[in-house]
């Protein structure tokens, strides 16, 4: 890429140079203590022009692809940094001594990065949520989804929704026996349309129960079905099942969040099953596992429809999520705003369950991190008078689903 470095007195020459004062977007600056920046993904070329008014020198970084940084040198304070690079970049920028200060995130065309002055302490988890009576604790919930809806960059969902028509077509079918497998496209916005699996029991009692399925970090909309998978043994359980992929890790509408998008196949998979005669919409449940299990996390908590959530092989803290893993979960706005038992605690005071195996790798999502989350989860199961819908598991496995719970847990609440 491309580096010129100038000193601020020739900002003037340099804009005059490239028509940028004309037409640069000034961008947001997202202050940080702790933690790294989303990744970056994919994007149209665009050029980001960064000028230091920090009041000090300054290290800058890109995020690449895979979430490890690439260093673009020091910026003194004063001076202006011109760069290609692309939309949804994530740029970090640390002291000298690499503490994180705060990152931009790219749009598309010319961008404008003013590096401030720190004031005041960044902003961090500013929605925790803390023990409170039954009604405040329901006014946070609305105050807290609102906010999340904003940043994940998707519509909000009730009787103001202003999203395309599904126009589900199912394009192949296959008897499995006790029920049937059938390949489907529907509609996710207008300009994506997206494939789901639907099974259907053959002999049904209408109106039945509906579990969404979520596979993981490489799933497809298939993978939880191969070998006798979990959805399979729902299906053969005599449930409804609907699954899509989520596994992408680029956008596919610019302007959007990816962990947004994920989200809206999910919620369309919901919108598909209540347009279903066959489908009870006060019994549709969701349940996966690894990225599956932050994906029925998202969905149970942002989507009051879901009345029973169960989140295996993910329940855990945003800072042991910084280390060892793709940071695809994060997108800007999220540290600030919240931890994940935060949006756990969106799903009270419906059916919640969490499994953690006690083989989990080490620096994946163990026990003892699980229960730390659990405790700041329980408080609002209690305010709520709810703590019987609220379950843990720490099977014996690895990562995976503990399967006889799962099945207990949506007879019992679906």
């Amino acid at each position: 890429m491309l580096l010129k470095i100038v000193s601020t007195a020739a900002i003037s020459l340099i804009a005059a140079q490239i028509g940028f004062t004309s037409f640069a977007s000034p961008i947001k600056w997202h202050a940080m203590e702790r933690g790294l920046p989303p990744n970056t993904i994919s994007g149209q070329s665009a050029s980001l022009t960064l000028i230091n008014k920090s009041g000090k020198d300054v290290k800058i970084y890109w995020i690449k692809y895979n979430g490890t940084l690439q260093s673009y040198g020091e910026l003194k304070n004063g001076s202006t940094k011109i760069q290609k690079t692309y939309s949804n970049s994530s740029w970090l920028i640390n002291s000298l001594d690499d503490k994180p200060l705060g990152y931009f995130r790219t749009i598309k065309g010319n961008n404008l990065a003013i590096i401030p002055k720190r004031t005041t302490k960044a902003p961090f988890r500013t929605m925790q949520y803390t023990s409170r009576q039954s009604a405040n604790a329901i006014k946070w919930q609305k105050s807290l989804r609102t906010s999340l809806f904003g940043l994940l960059k998707i519509n909000e969902q009730g009787n103001d929704k202003n999203l395309s028509p599904l126009d589900a077509v199912k394009t192949s079918s296959q008897d499995k026996g006790t029920y049937l497998f059938h390949e489907m496209e529907l509609n996710s916005t207008s300009k994506s349309r997206i494939k789901a699996v639907l099974t259907v029991p053959k002999k049904i009692k209408v109106p039945h129960p509906a579990v969404i399925v979520i596979d993981g970090h490489s799933g497809t909309r298939h993978s939880c079905y191969k070998d006798r998978g979990f959805a399979t043994l729902l299906a053969e359980k005599g449930y409804i099942t609907v699954s899509t992929k989520v596994s992408q890790h680029s956008l596919r509408e610019e302007d959007k969040t990816m962990m947004g998008e994920r989200l809206l196949d999910l919620i369309r998979c919901v919108d598909l099953l209540v347009s279903m005669k066959e489908v009870d919409p006060k019994r549709i449940g969701c349940a996966g596992n690894s990225l599956g299990g932050e994906m029925a996390m998202w969905l149970g908590s942002m989507d009051e429809r879901i009345s029973a959530t169960m989140s295996a092989g993910f329940l855990t803290t945003m800072d042991q999520l910084e280390q060892n893993h793709c940071r695809c979960w994060k997108f800007p706005g999220i540290r600030t705003l919240v931890d994940f038992a935060d949006i756990y605690c969106l799903i009270a005071p419906r059916p919640l369950m969490c499994q953690n195996g006690l083989k989990e790798r080490p620096t994946w999502f163990t026990v003892p991190i699980a229960k730390e989350a659990l405790k700041e989860i329980s408080p609002i199961y209690s305010d709520l008078e709810a703590t019987d819908n609220l379950d843990f598991v720490p099977h014996k496995g690895g990562h995976e689903i503990d399967v006889p719970s799962m099945l207990g847990f949506f007879e019992k609440h679906l």
